[in-house]
């Protein structure tokens, strides 16, 4: 159910575009894709915590230390050689919000991937989105055989489908993973390694250590930024880059 939006993490501010998006970009954002994130962004852009910590399905990860932005266990959407400006995103792949949020991102890797670094973190929402675990794991197993992107966009495609459904969506994550033609038994071993669920409870862990309400939240060159619409997302990787 979607809530109202959370404040913004502690010690950020509003960054306000100084410049206009360039033509390519706004190609790139189409005219119904921002509208429907407008639409959406009134009452879910944030999907924040519930009134609880929760998580109970998330072991804990003690060893953590200080909340990381970004670990090396992180998975790129985009990694060039030598990036410009890193965008970190901590999503919940069950979060209406993120999926329209995901059409930025993409775009922004389209015409920006050779100079911006894109990074994903889990912040699993275990309180309202009770597949978003296994979503998570679905992401970890399939990049561990190089397919991050891929299965990004799939489990984001496919959201309406399988977010709605009861019980567990284990079973067409794992198809999602035999359309992209991953190796399942390898799939199945990642999915069900104690490591893997590890990987994912540390990004929530790092996610509410670093003050976050909710998703998506975006880091940008290691400061939180507040959007509120999707061509002020690409317009602040535009105005960083320039």
């Amino acid at each position: 159910m979607a809530r109202p939006p959370a404040p913004p993490a502690p010690g950020s501010t509003k960054k306000t575009p100084k410049k206009a998006m360039s033509p390519r970009t706004a190609q790139l954002i189409a005219v119904g894709v921002s509208l429907a994130f407008i639409g959406a962004i009134a009452a879910i852009l944030i999907t924040t915590l519930g009134g609880q910590t929760g998580g109970s399905a998330l072991p804990e990860t003690p060893e953590a230390g200080t909340p990381q932005i970004v670990r090396d266990e992180a998975h790129r959407l985009s990694e060039p050689a030598e990036a410009e400006v890193q965008l970190v995103e901590f999503l919940d792949f069950q979060c209406p919000a993120c999926a329209a949020a995901a059409q930025a991102v993409e775009a922004i890797k389209a015409q920006y991937g050779d100079r911006v670094e894109i990074v994903v973190r889990h912040f699993p929402l275990t309180e309202i989105h009770p597949h978003a675990v296994d979503a998570a794991l679905a992401f970890e197993a399939a990049a561990a055989q190089g397919a991050a992107v891929e299965m990004y966009q799939a489990l984001y495609s496919t959201q309406q489908q399988w977010s709605g459904g009861t019980g567990s969506q284990a079973a067409a994550f794992r198809s999602l993973a035999e359309q992209l033609g991953l190796d399942l038994a390898e799939y199945d071993r990642v999915v069900a390694d104690p490591a893997t669920l590890e990987v994912v409870a540390l990004g929530r862990q790092d996610a509410v250590g670093l003050g976050l309400q909710g998703t998506p939240s975006f880091f940008l060159d290691g400061e939180p930024v507040t959007i509120q619409t999707l061509d002020e997302l690409v317009a602040l990787v535009e105005q960083n880059l320039n």
